[in-house]
C-alpha cells in the first residue's frame, strides 16, 4: 500500500482514494476499517462511505495506511416533502424542491429521501449540500417546454456584455437551462447514491440534435463561474446534451460518480470542463454516446472576450466505456489546456483511448501543454493514441484552410501543442491504429514522449478512420503514423500484430 487519501469531505459522506499501482480496480478486494470496525469490503480505488453523522472524526483504515477525517457541519436540514414534494413521478415536484432549495440556509443540507421527484430546471446557491439519498430519483420533465432559457451573455447597466451565461460548442449562446445549475456559486456540495435523470430520448432532445429548440440543448448539470464546487456518488443519465459542464470555474471535485447514456445518444459527453481550473476527476465511471472526458477553452470568439484556459486537471482511477474518446482534449481550446495528469484509468470500447484535436482557426492562445499519461490500460480501442491539428467536424473546420497538408503561415489563428508524455501504456485489442499523430507542417508538435507503450492489435479488426479529418483513409492494425513532430523521445516501444511497418515517421526529428 502506498496511499489513501481523501477525495471529498460532506455532511454524511466521505470518498477516499487508493494509490497502490493498481488501475480502476485491484485484483482483490480491499478492508475498509472505520473506527475499528468493518465497514466495506471493496475493490474499487476509488471508494464512499455513506450515512455518516456530520461534524464528526471518523478513523478510516485500509491495509497499513491510516486517515482521521471529520465530516462537514450542517447547520440546518431541509426536507422537499415539508415544502409539498410529492416524489411520487408524477407530480410536478418543481416549486416544491426549489423552494426548499432557496430556503435552505448557509451551511445547511437539503436531503431528498428516497422517491422519484419529477422537476424542470432547479437552480442551486452557495453555501449549500444537496444529498439524494439511496432510492432517490431526480427525473427531468420530458416537456421541452417546461426548460427555461438561459442567455448567451448578460449585459451590464450600460449594455456592455459582460458575464457569459449560456454556452454551446465554445460560444457564448442561448441554451436551455440544465437540470441543475450553479450560476456565480461557490461552496456547493451536491452528492449521494441517488439518481439524476434527464430522461432525454430520441423523442424530445436527441430527435433533431443540430437544431435549436428555443435555444440549444441543455446539459444535466451546468456550472459557472462557480468554485469549491463538489460532485460525488450520483448516477448521472440521460442527459439532452454534455452530461456535467463546468465553465469558468475553479476548484472542482467529480468523485465516484456513474455516468450514463445510450451509445447512440448525440453529444452526450460525460464530463467537458471548460476554461475551468484546478479540477480532481477520480473514480467516475463512463459510459456515454459521445467523449468521455473532454477538455475545452472554447473557440476564437471566446478567447477574444478573455483568455480563460483549462489549467491543473488530475484525472485518476476512472472508467471509460464506449464513448468516442476516453480522455480528449479540444477541439474548442482557444485559451489553451495546460497541466493535465492522466493516470491509473481503464478504456474499453472506445472509438478513441487519448485524443488531442485542434485546427487552425483556433488562434495563438489554443495551446495545448503539459499533458503527463502513465499506467493507463486500453482493451479494445480503436486508435490508441490520437494527435489530429486537422480536425474538421463542424462547418467551420470543413474548408481548404484547415484541411491543407502544405504548411501555411504562422499567424494569430494558428494552434499549438507540446510537452505531451505518455508511459507505461498497455493496449489491446486496437483495431484501427496504435499510434496516429499529425502535427501541423507549419507548427510541429514540439515535444512528444513515448516510454514503455505495449501496443497489440485485434487480428478480425475492420477498417475504420483512426480519426477525424479530410483525407484520412480508414486503416485496421496500423502500428503508427507519427507526421510533423519535433522532439520525439521514444523507449521501449513495443508493437506487436500490426499489419505492415511498425512504425513510420514524416517530419520528424528524434532525440532519443
Amino acid at each position: 500500500m502506498t496511499g489513501l487519501r481523501c477525495l471529498a469531505v460532506l455532511p454524511t459522506a466521505l470518498s477516499f482514494e487508493v494509490d497502490d499501482g493498481s488501475i480502476w480496480a485491484a485484483d482483490a478486494p480491499r478492508d475498509v476499517w472505520v473506527d475499528g470496525a468493518l465497514a466495506l469490503r471493496t475493490d474499487r480505488n476509488v471508494f464512499s462511505l455513506y450515512d455518516l453523522r456530520p461534524d464528526t472524526q471518523y478513523a478510516v483504515r485500509v491495509g497499513a495506511d491510516r486517515l482521521v477525517v471529520r465530516t462537514a457541519a450542517c447547520k440546518a436540514l431541509v426536507d422537499p416533502r415539508a415544502f409539498g414534494a410529492k416524489g411520487d413521478g408524477v407530480s410536478d415536484d418543481t416549486a416544491a424542491l426549489q423552494a426548499a432549495l432557496m430556503a435552505c440556509p448557509p451551511g445547511g443540507l437539503v436531503r431528498l429521501s428516497a422517491g422519484r421527484y419529477l422537476t424542470a430546471p432547479l437552480f442551486l446557491k452557495s453555501d449549500m449540500a444537496v444529498e439524494l439519498c439511496d432510492g432517490a430519483d431526480v427525473l427531468g420533465h420530458r416537456d421541452i417546454t417546461k426548460w427555461p432559457v438561459l442567455p448567451g451573455v448578460l449585459p451590464d447597466a450600460e449594455g456592455t456584455e459582460r458575464s457569459c451565461l449560456g454556452s454551446w460548442e465554445g460560444e457564448a449562446e442561448a441554451c436551455h437551462a440544465a437540470l441543475f445549475n450553479l450560476l456565480f456559486a461557490r461552496n456547493v456540495q451536491l452528492y449521494g447514491r441517488g439518481v439524476i435523470d434527464g430522461q432525454a430520448g430520441f423523442d424530445t432532445w436527441w430527435e433533431k440534435p443540430k437544431a435549436r429548440f428555443v435555444g440549444w440543448r441543455p446539459r444535466l448539470i451546468f456550472m459557472v463561474e462557480s468554485e469549491q464546487v463538489i460532485l460525488h456518488g450520483l448516477t448521472l443519465k440521460n442527459s439532452p446534451s454534455w452530461t456535467l459542464h463546468p465553465l469558468l470555474s475553479r476548484g472542482l471535485t467529480f468523485a465516484d460518480l456513474r455516468i450514463e447514456a445510450p451509445a447512440d445518444s448525440p453529444n452526450t459527453d460525460g464530463l467537458n470542463p471548460e476554461s475551468s481550473t484546478d479540477i480532481v476527476i477520480s473514480g467516475v465511471d463512463f459510459a456515454v454516446g459521445d467523449d468521455c472526458i473532454a477538455l475545452k477553452s472554447g473557440k476564437i470568439s471566446m478567447a477574444r472576450r478573455t483568455v480563460r484556459p483549462t489549467r491543473r486537471v488530475r484525472i485518476s482511477n476512472c472508467r471509460m466505456r464506449d464513448g468516442h474518446g476516453a480522455v480528449v482534449i479540444g477541439s474548442e481550446m482557444a485559451s489553451g489546456v495546460y497541466d493535465v495528469s492522466v493516470q491509473t484509468c481503464l478504456f474499453v470500447n472506445t472509438d478513441r483511448g487519448i485524443r488531442l484535436k485542434t485546427r487552425r482557426g483556433r488562434g495563438r492562445e489554443a495551446v495545448i501543454r503539459g499533458l503527463n499519461c502513465r499506467h493507463i490500460r486500453m482493451e479494445g480501442v480503436g486508435t490508441a493514441f490520437v494527435i489530429n491539428s486537422f480536425y474538421w467536424c463542424d462547418p467551420d473546420g470543413q474548408t481548404d484552410y484547415v484541411g491543407d497538408r502544405n504548411p501555411r503561415p504562422v499567424d494569430d489563428r494558428t494552434p499549438a501543442i507540446g510537452d505531451i508524455h505518455l508511459s507505461h501504456i498497455d493496449a489491446t485489442g486496437v483495431r484501427h491504429a496504435g499510434l496516429y499523430v499529425l502535427g501541423l507542417p507549419e507548427q510541429p508538435v514540439d515535444g512528444l514522449t513515448l516510454d514503455h507503450i505495449r501496443l497489440r492489435f485485434d487480428p478480425e479488426a475492420q477498417p475504420g478512420e483512426p480519426d477525424m479529418a479530410a483525407s484520412i483513409a480508414p486503416v485496421a492494425r496500423l502500428g503508427g503514423l507519427i507526421a510533423n513532430v519535433r522532439h520525439l523521445r521514444t523507449n521501449a516501444l513495443d508493437i506487436d500484430g500490426q499489419s505492415g511497418e511498425t512504425l513510420t515517421l514524416e517530419n520528424v526529428t528524434c532525440l532519443t
